[in-house]
């Protein structure tokens, strides 16, 4: 899961134009962990079990928050084959330079092809609930960007 929030991480940098500050990474840590896990483990989190956790948070600020990092993203929960596998090195990388080991089951052919299809088919669950609740009226990420700051990304 944490290969998944990094890429989350690094696609809403990129997509929202948005910089790490000490006044924002927590909770863009914690959107990326929320949707990494609702998106990617068998048995995923409730957002009213954050609010156990996080004393200061309330259910309405979770909600907000994955809102929020959904649409800043654009709803692209997608993640490539190729980009888990670079995350993957990347991550180990890292880790055996540090002295660190991690506990990571081996990535090979069977299980990325598992983890991609998996990510499709969450993406085309996706897209068939759109279809199915009617025209949405879109929004840029510039009109994203220009509504008020919300509490549940930037504290």
């Amino acid at each position: 899961m944490c290969h998944h929030s990094l890429i989350y991480i690094e696609r809403l940098l990129v997509c929202a134009d948005i910089c790490l500050q000490p006044s924002n990474w927590k909770r863009i840590v914690l959107g990326a962990i929320l949707l990494a896990s609702k998106v990617w483990d068998d048995q995923a989190v409730w957002n009213v079990d954050y609010c156990q956790i996080l004393k200061d948070m309330v259910v309405e600020d979770v909600n907000e928050l994955e809102r929020v990092f959904l649409e800043l993203i654009q709803f692209n929960i997608n993640v490539q084959q190729s980009a888990y596998a670079k995350y993957y090195f990347d991550l180990r990388s890292i880790a055996e330079q540090h002295g660190l080991t991690l506990p990571i089951d081996t990535l090979d052919k069977k299980r990325a092809k598992k983890l991609e299809a998996r990510s499709q088919n969450e993406e085309y669950d996706k897209l068939a609930e759109m279809v199915e609740s009617g025209p949405v009226k879109a929004i840029s990420l510039e009109n994203l960007s220009k509504r008020r700051p919300s509490a549940a990304v930037i504290s």
